[in-house]
């Protein structure tokens, strides 16, 4: 007979697996910008704001709000992209906590827990567009333990990755000393 795993061993063994794709990730960028900001439109609805930490890597801030649920909440996620096609659209993974805020009226305590992330974007001149499914699990208060979420977000390039220029003619750095 096969053995039900608990909910919290398999979110340990997820947040391992992300944490490893990350960490043995040595391939270059796959993203075209450094930070970039915009709107998520989905459920539910709020801003974004990416920022390239290093290599593939970037820490992603989403401010939601879902008037009909008279809910708030504020995810940071750590994610790893890895291109698809060419550094224009890459797909990625990732993990972070969230913290939300409930209506006092509501009766309900404010929700934290853990959210992940995984999705598709494509970065064309100055902006991003970005599709994902976001499901976080509350590990205290809220109204659900478990909210499945998908939003597309579209995002304007406010600083550019600088372009590496790569010098072929090597053997011209062979014959010079420093002084």
């Amino acid at each position: 007979m096969f053995k039900v795993q608990k909910p919290i061993f398999m979110i340990k063994n997820i947040v391992f697996i992300l944490l490893f794709i990350a960490v043995a990730d040595t391939e270059l960028s796959a993203q075209r910008y450094r930070t970039a900001a915009g709107l998520r439109l989905g459920s539910p609805f709020g801003l974004t704001v990416q920022q390239v930490l290093w290599g593939q890597n970037t820490l992603e801030g989403i401010l939601t709000h879902h008037p009909k649920e008279n809910e708030s909440a504020l995810t940071l996620l750590f994610e790893n992209h890895r291109k698809i096609f060419s550094k224009r659209f890459n797909y990625y993974l990732g993990f972070g906590p969230h913290i939300g805020w409930i209506d006092e009226q509501e009766g309900f305590d404010n929700p934290y827990g853990v959210t992940f992330i995984g999705g598709i974007e494509f970065a064309m001149k100055n902006t991003v567009l970005s599709w994902d499914y976001k499901p976080a699990v509350n590990l205290s208060g809220g109204r659900n333990t478990i909210y499945h979420q998908t939003g597309i977000s579209l995002r304007f390039i406010i600083v550019k990755r600088k372009k590496k220029k790569i010098n072929w003619k090597f053997w011209e750095k062979w014959g010079k000393r420093k002084k």
